[in-house]
C-alpha cells in the first residue's frame, strides 16, 4: 500500500498534514487523500477533530472533480479533518471528443464499497496518530457517492457482512450526509448512459436498491436535493426518507423547489457554468453545519504533546 505524507505550513506557522494512500495494489487510481488540520490548538496542547469522509459522484463510471477538493476545503473550514475517497470506478479513461473510453472490465460496484471499507479501516488504525475523534466520523456522498456511503451505512453493523468485507472499525458512524443521492440503479440518467447500462447489466439491481434495505441501525441522516433533478428521482429520495422515518432513524430532508443534479457546493467555488451558481441550493452547507453542530460535545478536551 503506497503512503505519501506532506506537511503544509503557512507564514504564520499553521500546519496542515496531507496524506495520499493507495487503497489497492491492482488499481493505482484508487486512493484516499487525507487532509488533517493542525492538532496543536495552543502551545503544546492538542485536540482531536471530527472526520468527514467524502465520496464524490460520477455514476460509478468516473469521479466528479467539483465534488472533491472544493468540498474538502469547505469542511476543513468548518473544523473537520477530511478524508477524500477516490474509489475504484468503471472508466480507466473517461471518453470525450478526442478519445474513446477505456474500461476496467473486471470492475464491479462492490469494489468501490471495499475501497471505502479499506479507508475506514485506515482511520481506525491511525486515529490516535491523526488526532481523529472517532466518536464523530461522518460519511458525505454525492450522487453515486451517496449510494456508496449508504450501502455501507445500511450494512456495516451486520456481523456476517463485516467478516466478508473485512471491516474492522470499532467506532460507529455518527452521521450520513447525502447530496442528490442515487439510491438505486433504476431510472438513473447520466451523460455516458450506454456505459452505465452496460455496467449495471453485470450487477444485481435488487442488491443495489437501498430504499428496500433501510433499517433501524442506520446513523442519523441529512439529505438535500433539488426538485428539478433529472438524473436521479426526488420522488425516490422522498420514499427513502419515509422508510427512514418508519424505521425510527432521525432524518433531516431538504427538497429545494428548484435546482438540478451535480451542482456540488452550488456556488462559484465549484461552478463550471454560471447556471451552476444557485443560492437556494448553496444553502445546504450552512444547513448541514447546523445539523452537525448538534453533535458537538459540551466541553473541549485538550491533550498534552507526548511526542519526542
Amino acid at each position: 500500500m503506497f503512503y505519501f505524507m506532506m506537511k503544509i505550513k503557512s507564514k504564520g506557522g499553521f500546519l496542515m498534514y496531507y496524506h495520499e494512500i493507495n487503497l489497492r495494489s491492482d488499481n493505482p487510481q484508487a486512493g484516499m487523500k487525507l487532509y488533517l488540520l493542525d492538532e496543536e490548538i495552543t502551545h503544546k496542547k492538542h485536540r482531536n477533530r471530527p472526520l468527514m469522509v467524502i465520496c464524490p459522484g460520477g455514476g460509478y463510471l468516473s469521479l466528479a472533480h467539483k465534488e472533491s477538493e472544493p468540498v474538502v476545503a469547505r469542511f476543513l473550514g468548518l473544523g473537520f479533518n477530511v478524508a477524500l475517497v477516490n474509489y475504484s470506478v468503471y472508466f480507466k479513461q473517461r471518453p470525450d471528443e478526442s478519445q474513446p473510453a477505456i474500461i476496467n472490465e473486471d470492475y464491479r460496484v462492490k469494489d468501490s464499497l471495499l475501497d471505502l471499507v479499506t479507508s475506514l479501516n485506515l482511520v481506525e488504525q491511525h486515529a490516535a496518530e491523526w488526532f481523529i475523534d472517532t466518536s464523530r466520523v461522518y460519511l458525505l456522498g454525492f450522487s453515486a457517492g451517496s449510494h456508496l456511503v449508504t450501502s455501507l451505512a445500511e450494512r456495516y453493523l451486520d456481523k456476517q457482512w463485516r467478516r466478508e468485507a473485512q471491516l474492522k472499525i470499532t467506532f460507529k458512524i455518527r452521521g450520513l450526509l447525502l447530496s442528490y443521492p442515487m439510491l438505486s440503479a433504476n431510472a438513473v440518467h447520466v451523460k455516458e448512459q450506454a456505459h452505465f447500462d452496460e455496467l449495471m447489466a453485470k450487477e444485481s439491481l435488487a442488491q443495489l436498491d437501498l430504499v428496500t434495505q433501510v433499517n433501524a441501525q442506520m446513523p442519523r441522516t441529512f439529505i438535500w436535493q433539488g426538485n428539478e433533478d433529472l438524473a436521479v428521482s426526488p420522488l425516490e429520495t422522498s420514499k427513502f426518507v419515509v422508510k427512514l422515518q418508519e424505521a425510527g432513524v432521525a432524518c433531516e430532508y431538504h427538497l429545494f423547489a428548484t435546482g438540478g443534479h451535480g451542482l456540488a457546493l452550488a456556488d462559484r467555488t465549484s461552478a463550471v457554468f454560471a447556471s451552476d451558481i444557485q443560492p437556494n441550493l448553496a444553502a445546504w452547507v450552512e444547513l448541514a453545519r447546523v445539523w452537525l453542530v448538534q453533535d458537538e460535545p459540551a466541553t473541549i478536551h485538550l491533550y498534552p504533546d507526548n511526542r519526542e
